[in-house]
């Protein structure tokens, strides 16, 4: 089978035809966005520049926000779009997905070169018809068979140019877009209601945390059960302490003898401090804090909770990818409901630098982690024990919890919308990231109840949020099956089962041949135009490879300057391709997001 040649029974009237010979080139266009370097754009320019971000599939997402001045535009003699232009992204995720370009304006818009657009112009076919068939999973194969790169998939306009479509006659054409529109629009309906119903349990957990820390979903519980009085729960972690100071105390004194023994070779080891007083929550904070029952009392988390640190980046020489000695947690390893999930590009560490250099944030199974890296905040996690070690970057800070206080307590209070507030409110930074500092997190309000009441909580909250997760995943995989009807109404108009054929429609024969027509016409026009227009002399100028170019130049070259005096300033691909062969012979200099080349001596 040929690369971009389809092999399957086309319906009666239907033809298969690549891009070009579905464009009405008096009014249309397919061609390549602009090659616009950072230092072409200007904030307060009149020209939106489209980029990638902006290309959805089957949908524009209005992403980006950068813009040039319409003078630059015209120096660059850049292509301004229209509405109704198809815009099909050159490169993933996922690789050429396409959609209409939905606004007015004259001179208002241009795109990138990785967007190709095209305007299929008065006679060509319909550009929605052509939207939903570059988005339909047979069309979307054809592109991924036509992909080139390796670390960088893209697929070229020639590429893309190969590609035979299968084009019904063009009242046919309208009938399947009208009827996929209906189709999704009916999609869309019931996805944007699940979405609501995810927003709606979202509301329901919240409302619940914030039940369980003000103690009324436990306050049956309480009625009928005898509650440990506070103050001995708080005389136990003190106790605690003071027995956990005078065990590390005796580590310390056994560790600094040795070292001496060896005449104060090697680091020094650090006298443990004795814990010190928490500083208790004042009258002022308790005022802005939630009514508590009397058997409860707001105290801060450093007077109860046993270490409270944060981690360290080590250098990047000692992180490895995909596996290693021991896990090292990053933020986005961790989730907003208290699970850690290990498998998002898992990182180790080695065992030595975990042991020595990381020490303070060596994590075990049960600590709580929580970002003070955001936004957003309020991520948080509890270490399992897929490892008994773990080790945690600066961005995040763990709790270790101990037996008078849980860890799935701990885990839950620290998931309620008003403990994320409040460390929002106490955060520093911009509004492009904040951050809490580790002496806040260990200021941090928490209500402290009898052992067999968080115990109690736990049980209440695990029961009814396991509904509340069963729930979402019944709504996940219905928005996933949505997708999936998407894919097959897509495909069934791909194979002309979508709408009933009318045999008295022109077939696309016609079609095509009314497009060539008026192709031949509009070119020839052109012809007769050159001809008789006034020659110019030119001098003729020799076509240069990229290394020819950048040998003649003494000074490096913006690479965007080397495509344009380069034989492939009409083809951009060949021009990235002559860069690969090149290699190592070229020098590539980073300046901010322009590139500057020249040849190595």
């Amino acid at each position: 089978m040929n690369k971009g040649k389809l092999t399957y029974k086309l319906p009666e009237g239907w033809r298969l035809a690549a891009i070009g010979e579905l464009i009405d080139y008096n009014t249309g266009i397919f061609k390549d966005g602009d090659w616009i370097e950072s230092k072409n754009q200007d904030p307060k320019g009149e020209v939106r520049l489209i980029q990638l971000a902006d290309i959805g599939d089957g949908k524009f997402l209005n992403r980006s926000n950068r813009f040039m001045s319409l003078e630059k535009a015209e120096e660059l003699r850049c292509t301004y779009l229209r509405k109704g232009d198809l815009l099909i992204a050159r490169m993933p995720e996922p690789l050429g997905r396409a959609c209409i370009f939905p606004y007015e304006g004259e001179s208002e818009f241009v795109t990138v070169v990785d967007v190709a657009i095209i305007r299929t112009g008065r006679c060509g076919v319909d550009s929605k018809f052509l939207m939903y068939f570059t988005n339909s999973p047979f069309i979307r194969g054809e592109i991924g068979k036509l992909q080139t790169g390796t670390t960088r998939k893209r697929i070229s306009r020639r590429n893309l140019s190969k590609i035979q479509f299968p084009i019904p006659p063009l009242k046919e054409q309208l009938r399947i877009v009208s009827k996929i529109e209906s189709l999704f629009s009916e999609l869309d309906h019931a996805e944007e209601g699940l979405q609501n119903a995810k927003q709606q349990l979202e509301g329901y957990r919240q409302a619940l945390l914030k039940s369980a820390f003000n103690g009324k979903l436990t306050e049956q519980w309480r009625n009928e059960n005898d509650s440990e009085p506070i103050e001995k729960l708080q005389n136990g972690i003190n106790e605690m302490r003071k027995k956990q100071f005078k065990d590390e105390l005796a580590i310390w004194k056994i560790t600094f003898d040795k070292w001496e023994q060896k005449g104060e070779n090697g680091k020094k080891p650090i006298k443990p401090k004795e814990p010190n007083k928490a500083p208790l929550i004042s009258n002022k904070e308790l005022k802005e804090l939630a009514s508590i029952p009397k058997e409860w009392k707001w105290v801060k988390t450093s007077q109860i909770i046993t270490v409270i640190n944060n981690g360290y980046t080590p250098k990047s020489e000692f992180l490895s990818e995909g596996s290693g000695e021991i896990p090292f947690i990053k933020i986005y390893n961790l989730t907003f409901n208290g699970g850690l999930d290990f498998s998002i590009n898992p990182t180790f560490i080695p065992k030595e630098i975990h042991q020595s250099e990381l020490k303070r944030s060596i994590c075990k199974p049960g600590d709580v982690l929580i970002n003070i890296v955001g936004p957003p905040l309020g991520k948080v996690s509890i270490v399992s024990e897929m490892y008994s070690e773990w080790n945690i970057n600066q961005a995040i800070v763990l709790f270790r919890p101990n037996e008078y206080i849980s860890s799935k307590y701990i885990s839950f209070f620290m998931q309620c919308s008003s403990t994320i507030q409040w460390l929002t409110n106490t955060s520093i930074g911009t509004a492009g990231q904040r951050n809490v500092k580790v002496s806040t997190c260990r200021e941090i309000p928490i209500p402290l109840c009898s052992v067999k009441e968080q115990e109690k909580i736990v049980e209440m909250l695990e029961s009814m949020l396991s509904i509340k997760e069963n729930l979402e995943k019944t709504i996940d995989s219905s928005i996933q099956t949505s997708k999936v009807l998407r894919q097959v109404i897509l495909k069934k108009a791909f194979e002309g089962k979508l709408v009933v054929q009318d045999s008295s429609d022109e077939t696309a024969s016609k079609l095509l041949k009314q497009i060539k027509v008026e192709k031949e016409t509009y070119l020839k026009k052109q012809m007769d135009f050159q001809k008789n227009a006034p020659k110019k002399l030119k001098k003729m100028s020799k076509a240069l490879s990229i290394q020819e170019v950048l040998k003649d130049s003494t000074e490096p070259m913006s690479a965007k300057e080397v495509w344009q005096k380069s034989i492939h300033k009409d083809n951009i691909e060949e021009f990235y391709a002559e860069l690969k062969e090149l290699g190592d012979k070229v020098k590539e200099v980073k300046i901010g997001l322009d590139s500057l080349l020249s040849l190595k001596q």
